[in-house]
């Protein structure tokens, strides 16, 4: 995730279709929020589809397994 030109943290797609993130650094309040909301958007975007990416990440696979 990408926050002012900045990565601040990363997401993945659970099996069941939960979008998850985490942030990596503290990037303040309102980029929490508007990541939170991008994150509600963008499953409700993808719907019944899966995204598996073709080079996983520690982070991603970190996220996922929880």
């Amino acid at each position: 995730m990408w926050w002012n030109g900045q990565i601040v943290g990363g997401w993945a797609q659970r099996a069941d279709g939960e979008v998850v993130w985490q942030l990596l650094t503290d990037p303040g309040s309102d980029a929490t929020a508007a990541i939170e909301a991008e994150a509600a958007r963008l499953a409700e975007w993808v719907g019944e589809a899966r995204i598996t990416p073709r080079f996983r990440t520690p982070l991603e696979r970190e996220l996922v397994a929880r």
